[in-house]
């Protein structure tokens, strides 16, 4: 059973019906996840995919956790998928610089991470 150790007096609708919107979205980021690991594997050369699978597994844990808000878990999501979408369409994988206004909805910690990222990409590439 789903819900070992519950009686099922201790299974509210509400909590069934949060339980099963959990699942569907866990399901949905698994099967994400699966996909850039796939197109990286396939897409990326060695460094420029190692350096992607950690990111994207670093990501992915950030959003897997419970106190994510559900707006937000949904745009990391769409994020992604936009990604996928990019990477898949490109013969060639290249980066994209990120627009001013991109760059501006980013809170602190992302442009330190952003530029630790940078920082490391350019030391794979020898620049």
């Amino acid at each position: 059973k789903c819900c070992a150790g519950f009686g099922s007096s201790q299974l509210t609708p509400a909590w069934t019906f949060a339980f099963v919107i959990m699942t569907s979205l866990m399901s949905e980021s698994k099967s994400l996840f699966r996909t850039i690991m796939r197109l990286h594997r396939v897409k990326l050369d060695p460094q420029m995919r190692s350096l992607g699978d950690t990111y994207a597994r670093k990501e992915f844990r950030l959003h897997a956790k419970p106190h994510v808000q559900e707006a937000h878990r949904q745009m990391f999501l769409r994020e992604w998928r936009a990604y996928v979408d990019m990477v898949s369409s490109q013969a060639t994988v290249t980066g994209q610089e990120l627009s001013d206004e991109q760059k501006s909805k980013l809170n602190d910690q992302q442009k330190v991470q952003l530029d630790s990222l940078e920082k490391s990409a350019k030391a794979l590439g020898g620049q």
